[in-house]
């Protein structure tokens, strides 16, 4: 099972990146969904999370509103051929490397990036199972999210659909689950504003979880 492209790198920085693609596109994606950008070349592959998602309006959008009653073909159209690219922006979680020495090489770092991934790198959404698991069985990452707290991030809500997207991509893993209330109580164990929301949400979106008792 290969993982999906969803786009191309518009704009980077060693803290996140910009990817942008089609309308066709965005049937993959979702917010808080590990991605990774794939360069063309040796240069490293970044890691990170979708924390938001743009579809901006164009000039025909904003024609076609203020239509009493735009024809479905004309809507149809601009979502197929739209002059603008729908964002998704990402959090930079992590990196692989290549062109290390080949024990090192392919080995998952839990920090941020030596270096940006280059415009027009494409993006792949990390959805096979043995990616996941590779990425997520080390908990370093966590620390990165949650240095994003007091920014327009959505800490917590990022962190229950990940975990809970991943949760399920690792065929409904409790052990994992647990590991990581354990790790975020301890992280976050001096803001409990972050924590207690973090901890609710978590109870609501994974009860089986909370059910059978081991929380």
């Amino acid at each position: 099972m290969s993982n999906t492209e969803i786009g191309r790198i518009l704009r980077a920085s060693t803290a996140g990146f910009a990817v942008g693609c089609r309308v066709g596109q965005l049937r993959a994606p979702a917010f808080g969904g590990l991605v990774r950008a794939r360069p063309l070349d040796e240069r490293e592959a970044i890691y990170g999370l979708i924390y938001d998602m743009l579809i901006d309006d164009d000039p025909l959008v904003r024609r076609l509103v203020l239509a009493e009653s735009p024809r479905e073909s004309a809507i149809q159209d601009q979502r197929e051929n739209r002059i603008l690219p729908v964002e998704m922006s990402v959090m930079a979680v992590g990196y692989e490397m290549y062109g290390e020495p080949e024990a090192a090489s392919g080995r998952v770092h839990h920090t941020l990036p030596p270096r940006p991934p280059l415009n027009l790198d494409p993006v792949e959404l990390v959805d096979n199972p043995d990616d996941v698991r590779a990425f997520t069985d080390d908990l370093g990452y966590l620390r990165l999210i949650l240095r994003a707290v007091g920014t327009p991030v959505p800490v917590d809500q990022l962190l229950v659909a990940h975990i809970v997207n991943v949760y399920q991509i690792r065929g409904n893993d409790d052990a994992w689950a647990l590991r990581v209330i354990h790790e975020l109580i301890e992280l976050l164990r001096s803001n409990y504003d972050v924590l207690i929301p973090t901890l609710e949400a978590l109870s609501g979106a994974m009860p089986e979880l909370i059910v059978s008792g081991k929380r």
